[in-house]
């Protein structure tokens, strides 16, 4: 039997490539029959809640890296974090991210999902978290301070998203949007007297 997160990741894949596929077309791209599928999940709507449940706790994996950001003196943010630290992180969100784009990013747009209460709620916690993280680099110097916390967050969202939709018109190969995603959030997110991570030494 096939496990509940592979049959919902394979569900977050034919809904990437097509929003308004049916429990029909759903099961076909799955590999199962419109029967199975329904047994687990009665309607369409139920199986798109359960794909949002699934696309939150994707993302709380990707944002693990973030833990750095726990603690300063007295329970702040940011004790013991250094701007290698913080790079390392940041690089390593990037990358865990582009997947997780990839699946799931259809969810913050479709209505059926964003009525649900319980995936707005993982959204707003998930994006609190994301923007502590971005304002400890702000702090150490690694990130423009000139920039709100919540739109750098955002435009990594953007840039993840444009990554995802390129490699399914195939126009770039998974291979490739690794370092396309990271280079150009780096080149407009990094202060002005510091290269990109990996750029070449003046």
């Amino acid at each position: 039997m096939v496990r509940e997160e592979e049959l919902l990741d394979g569900a977050a894949r034919v809904l990437a490539g097509d929003h308004s596929a049916s429990m029909v077309q759903i099961a076909a791209g799955i590999g199962t029959s419109r029967a199975t599928l329904s047994r687990r999940y009665a309607t369409r709507e139920a199986l798109l809640k359960a794909v949002a449940v699934r696309a939150i706790e994707v993302v709380d994996g990707c944002l693990a890296p973030l833990d750095l950001a726990d603690g300063e003196g007295d329970g702040g943010e940011g004790e013991g974090a250094d701007g290698a630290a913080f790079d390392a992180a940041l690089e390593e969100l990037v990358l865990a991210l582009m997947p997780a784009a990839h699946l799931y990013g259809f969810t913050s747009r479709d209505a059926t999902v964003l009525a649900d209460p319980e995936f707005r709620a993982g959204v707003d916690r998930q994006d609190q978290r994301a923007a502590a993280f971005f304002a400890l680099g702000q702090r150490l110097g690694r990130l423009r301070a000139d920039l709100p916390p919540y739109w750098i967050w955002y435009s990594l969202w953007g840039l993840l998203d444009a990554a995802a939709e390129g490699v399914r018109d195939g126009h770039f190969a998974p291979r490739q949007i690794g370092h396309l995603v990271l280079t150009s959030f780096l080149s407009g997110t990094r202060p002005g007297t510091q290269p990109p991570a990996g750029a070449p030494a003046p």
